[in-house]
């Protein structure tokens, strides 16, 4: 069948959506050097996802005359569901942008009906779409001037593996240098590849934090650390609603001062704002829409951490309600409004989100999340973020559960898929889960260790909560008596220990805090308890980083710093300091402030500790 012959693209959109084949004479510079603009052309096959339309018998026949071999379809055709399968490589007509402007981009990943796009073979940004954005798929044409291909041919097969040479190559290296014992033919490989393919850019790769012998390694040596939750720092660094720079710059400063450098840190909150219990501003507001504001201030952010040589965690989801996550991804796709915990009760929660590790479209919304922001590049530096020494790594989510033993096998799917796809994107960083052990895994331990296990998860992670797990009570508050907390968090952590000798990688206690004294909320309130216990559990990696152990580290939860909390009431409204403890919890709870000097010394006697120690 003849195709209509056009040069211009939004008129080649509106053909291929009606099913007609279209030869589109290429004038953008999209694809350079393939496709050269007034020069080259290509032929489009239309792209139909489902519904009343199928390939007609002509439009198979169509595309079973493009072979490389006789008789074999040039790709993947499902004629009785009506489409045409995105390949990894493929050229294809893709809406994107908030305009829609069709554009020719090749998909560098493809994963079920989402796509990861790019422009040309150098340094562009990564763009995401669906499935649902494809116009049409390049079958055949002129490249490089006037050079006739199809697209099965070994011809445009190797120069397809050419262009994504640049991306193998980082991949490789960032595997080689998170395991040196790699294969000398995968080191040679890596090198080959980085000499040949110059479009290949380079990093300072030397500074982002990897892995060697199960232990963490900065800049070529040994990096054992005491760190913090400060999950507001990108908010506090936007110009935009709940920004304050010069706070930003105080904390920073003072948390460099005591020898914190690690910053557990929220990426952002997702879903409408005011809604009780949650944070804001939010970041994503509908599925896929982003505040610009809030995410030049993570960029900012980041360019601030780098300053100081600091580096932040940064988690990307929530099974808690407070930053939207699990219990917004499945009201965005369907499932009922979300029963906050403080109005219907933990258990209903409970039972709604458990619906997220089921969920196909509410997990597919989160991975197309996932996407934008690992391939994001910072607006203030042009540096992509997979480049950036800021990032110390990335998690998944805070206190991933599978709520429900039912769940737990399609859990640990959700987790190593998602860890894989971070990791397909962004090959330099390390992942984590974000788990609380086997709290987080119905108690499960086993389940805790299966997933540390996976290749793409680099390092395993504990979260302690004495108080919230019942380990101490309100009377040994009243009483001052610490030491059923002390030990059994002590046999908490040795028990997570044990199995990550038997993994073979870093273990990070990221989340443990203690309440002040007689359950006080006010700054004013003494710590004395909180102090007993953040003097026994920080002094655990001390014999750890003199002896090359697999304890790592330890993020406090969590930095309130120089905020001064509302005496007017309890819980966090807009417009209030943002401090450690997040919107659904009382302020000053869980809170370290600048003014709890007892406690600050502590954690700046053991973050110089382990700083001293070679």
């Amino acid at each position: 069948m003849a195709a209509v012959t056009l040069s211009d693209y939004s008129e080649a959109a509106l053909r291929l959506s009606r099913g007609v084949f279209v030869r589109l004479t290429v004038t953008e510079g999209d694809m350079l050097p393939f496709f050269r603009p007034g020069v080259d052309s290509v032929l489009l096959a239309p792209v139909r996802l489902s519904g009343t339309q199928h390939y007609s018998r002509a439009e198979i026949q169509a595309f079973d005359a493009h072979n490389d071999v006789p008789g074999r379809k040039w790709r993947n055709v499902t004629a009785s569901e009506g489409r045409i399968t995105i390949r990894r490589r493929d050229v294809v007509l893709v809406r994107t942008g908030a305009d829609r402007t069709p554009r020719l981009l090749r998909a560098v990943h493809v994963w079920g009906t989402l796509l990861l796009l790019r422009r040309d073979s150098g340094s562009s940004p990564y763009i995401s779409a669906t499935v649902s954005d494809v116009l049409g798929v390049v079958v055949e044409g002129t490249m490089r001037g006037g050079t006739p291909f199809c697209a099965t041919q070994r011809r445009w097969r190797y120069a397809s593996k050419l262009w994504t040479a640049s991306y193998r190559a980082r991949s490789w290296a960032g595997k080689v240098r998170r395991n040196p014992r790699k294969s000398l033919s995968c080191i040679l490989s890596a090198a080959l590849l980085s000499f040949v393919i110059i479009s290949c850019t380079g990093r300072d790769g030397d500074s982002i934090i990897g892995i060697e012998g199960g232990q963490f390694i900065k800049n070529g040596a040994p990096y054992y650390f005491i760190g913090t939750n400060f999950w507001y720092g990108p908010i506090l660094a936007s110009e935009g609603s709940g920004g304050d720079r010069e706070r930003l710059s105080r904390e920073l400063d003072s948390l460099c001062a005591i020898g914190v450098k690690n910053l557990r840190v929220l990426v952002g909150s997702d879903g409408p704002e005011g809604v009780f219990t949650k944070v804001e501003p939010t970041l994503q507001y509908a599925p896929g829409r982003y505040n610009d504001t809030l995410l030049r201030g993570l960029d900012y952010f980041l360019v601030e951490l780098g300053k100081r040589d600091m580096e932040a965690v940064l988690y990307l989801n929530n099974a808690w309600e407070w930053s939207g996550g699990y219990s917004q991804y499945l009201q965005w796709t369907g499932h009922g409004d979300i029963p906050l915990p403080r109005v219907a009760g933990y258990d209903a929660y409970v039972d709604y989100v458990s619906g997220f590790i089921k969920s196909d479209t509410a997990r597919t919304l989160f991975r197309r999340y996932v996407m934008d922001i690992i391939s994001r590049t910072n607006t203030v530096t042009g540096k992509a973020y997979r480049d950036d020494p800021a990032i110390f790594s990335w998690q998944i989510c805070n206190e991933p559960r599978p709520f429900g033993a039912e769940n737990k096998k399609a859990f640990r799917d959700w987790l190593t898929s998602t860890a894989e796809l971070i990791k397909s994107i962004d090959p330099n960083h390390m992942v984590s889960a974000g788990s609380e052990g086997k709290y987080g895994c119905e108690t499960d331990l086993a389940l805790w260790e299966e997933i540390g296990r996976s290749p793409y998860i680099d390092y395993l992670n504990i979260h302690i909560w004495p108080f919230n797990w019942g380990w101490t009570t309100r009377e040994d508050m009243s009483s001052g008596n610490v030491t059923p907390a002390v030990e059994l968090s002590k046999e908490y952590l040795r028990e997570h220990l044990a199995a990550a000798r038997r993994i073979g990688k870093p273990l990070v206690v990221e989340e443990f805090g203690f309440p002040r004294d007689s359950m006080g909320f006010s700054r004013s309130t003494s710590v004395s308890m909180r102090d007993a216990y953040y003097r026994a559990m920080l002094s655990e990696i001390e014999g750890a980083a003199a002896s090359g152990g697999l304890l790592a580290g330890f993020n406090f939860w969590g930095w309130g710093g120089f905020a001064e909390p509302s005496e007017d009431h309890l819980m966090w409204r807009p417009g209030d300091d943002y401090t450690g403890d997040p919107a659904q919890e009382e302020q000053g709870l869980y809170s370290v402030f600048s003014s709890d000097m007892s406690t600050v010394n502590i954690v700046k006697y053991y973050a110089r500790s382990v700083e001293r120690i070679e």
